[in-house]
C-alpha cells in the first residue's frame, strides 16, 4: 500500500495510533466527517514486517514542522516528511529505512547506521 505525498504535511495534523497502524489526518478535513462525509487520512502507516512500523505504535507526536516521533512497543521511529526518510532507535542503535516514505508499507527494510 503506497503512501502518496502529493500534498504538504498538514499544518494541523491529528495523529491516531492503533495496534495495527498510525494514521495522520489533516484536522482541517475533520469538518467533513462531522457533516456525514468520509474522512480520508493524509497518510497511514501499517504495522508489518520490514515496514517503517514493525511493531504497534503506542504514542505519536509532531516534534517539529514535519517530523513525527512514534513510540512503538519495541523502538522509537522518527519520520521526517521534509527529507522523506525514517530512522528508528532500538537499544541505543540507530537504523535507517532503506526505501522512501512512499514505500513505507511495502517492506523496504532497515539498515544499521550506528
Amino acid at each position: 500500500m503506497p503512501i502518496s505525498l502529493n500534498t504538504p504535511f498538514p499544518a494541523r495534523p491529528f495523529l491516531s495510533c492503533s495496534p495495527d497502524e498510525l494514521m495522520i489526518v489533516d484536522q482541517s478535513d475533520m469538518g467533513a466527517m462531522l457533516k456525514g462525509g468520509d474522512l480520508t487520512p493524509w497518510a497511514t502507516f501499517v504495522v508489518g514486517p520490514q515496514n517503517i512500523l514493525e511493531s504497534a505504535p503506542l504514542r505519536a507526536s509532531v516534534t517539529s514542522n514535519s517530523l513525527v516521533s512514534v513510540e512503538c512497543s519495541d523502538c522509537t521511529v522518527e519520520i521526517d516528511f521534509d527529507q522523506e526518510t525514517a530512522r528508528r532507535t532500538i537499544d541505543g542503535r540507530t537504523f535507517a529505512y532503506m526505501a522512501d516514505l512512499t514505500e513505507a508499507n511495502d517492506g523496504g527494510g532497515w539498515i544499521a547506521i550506528s
